[in-house]
């Protein structure tokens, strides 16, 4: 019986092919772990633990610089940080700090001059000059830092 030089080299290559895959299989199955079953699947590593964010540095008082020059808020009318937004009450003449962020979805509130209150453009709630909810959808009151002046910069201090 003559077989055909093609049929031979196909088969070949199939056999070959099949031994080559079940020796991969056993190189893969022997690279594991003794004491891990091949048939469990693996267990994922943990996500690296989020590192906190580096702080400013404060000082022993607690405050902590944020902008400057002081001009800023006489320019605007406002001084606006990703920490604080800081106003001057005109009520009182007194410098106001609060989170720039409403409570309601984060949307950065706005200062309100003429009616004294922080507004959020997105939703419509409204603080009070001392951050506290005049009007919802807020819930609950902007965080509020004290702020003050020197050396041409603002510096905060969480209330």
């Amino acid at each position: 019986m003559i077989f055909s030089l093609s049929a031979t080299r196909r088969k070949f290559l199939l056999i070959g092919a099949g031994i080559a895959s079940a020796f991969g299989v056993t190189l893969r199955a022997n690279s594991q772990s003794p004491d891990r079953n091949p048939y469990e699947p693996r267990q994922s590593s943990p996500p690296p633990t989020p590192q906190p964010s580096p702080q400013p540095s404060g000082r022993p008082d607690g405050f902590i610089p944020v902008v400057g020059p002081t001009s800023i808020l006489e320019r605007n009318g406002r001084v606006l940080t990703p920490q604080v937004l800081i106003v001057r009450n005109s009520a009182n003449n007194e410098l106001v700090g609060v989170s720039p962020a409403c409570t309601h979805r984060g949307c950065t509130i706005d200062w309100k001059q003429d009616s004294q209150t922080f507004m959020c453009p997105c939703h419509g709630a409204e603080y009070g000059a001392d951050g506290k909810v005049l009007k919802g959808p807020a819930d609950r009151n902007l965080q509020g830092f004290e702020v003050k002046i020197e050396e041409n910069l603002f510096l905060i201090k969480p209330v």
